[in-house]
């Protein structure tokens, strides 16, 4: 009989994901940082926001009852704590998360109704776009499209056609009359 997966509570979803949200922007700032000065020394307040977020994080980390090592004295070295413990997030993430068909995404796997990922949870809603009389716009859209292709083969075709005939012939209507070596188009009945 297969082990049934873990569940938590919504809250501590909910936690999750406003933590995950704060410290991957403070990582992504301390390796801003780290990559033009790695050496330089990290403030007392950079280094207390960190610490107290790495402790925030303790419920989602995979070694609870260790200590938590005090927060690197350079930016090289706390970009890595902070790389270490989001990937601890991540995995988290991924050990109570599922793709849920119904709602068509992430969604964590609690106690009653499904619960999306707020973050991967796309909130755009499709519209149909249409115009004023009623008419689908993007059907429109994709006729006018397809005449334009098609009007821009119909004149390549043309010009190959004139290209392989020659210039275009002088028209039925008018006659060659010879007046010493040269010969001139005339129109029928002037002279």
């Amino acid at each position: 009989m297969p082990r049934p997966l873990p569940r938590i509570t919504p809250s501590l979803a909910e936690r999750h994901e406003a933590l995950w949200l704060r410290l991957t922007t403070l990582h992504k700032d301390i390796t801003a940082i780290a990559a033009k000065k790695p050496d330089a020394p990290v403030g007392d307040t950079e280094r207390s926001i960190a610490e107290g977020l790495i402790s925030d994080c303790r419920p989602f980390l995979g070694s609870r009852h260790e200590k938590f090592p005090v927060a690197a004295q350079n930016f090289s070295g706390l970009a890595v704590q902070l790389g270490q413990v989001l990937a601890q997030l991540d995995d988290f993430e991924n050990r109570h998360a599922a793709w849920d068909a119904r709602n068509n995404c992430r969604c964590w796997r609690v106690e009653g109704e499904s619960l999306p990922i707020a973050r991967l949870r796309a909130s755009v809603a499709i519209v149909p776009l249409t115009t004023a009389n009623g008419e689908d716009l993007r059907a429109k859209l994709v006729r006018r499209r397809h005449n334009h292709e098609r009007q821009i083969f119909e004149n390549g075709f043309q010009k190959g056609l004139s290209a392989r005939h020659g210039p275009p012939q002088a028209p039925h209507d008018t006659e060659t009359v010879a007046e010493g070596s040269e010969t001139y188009p005339r129109l029928r009945g002037s002279a």
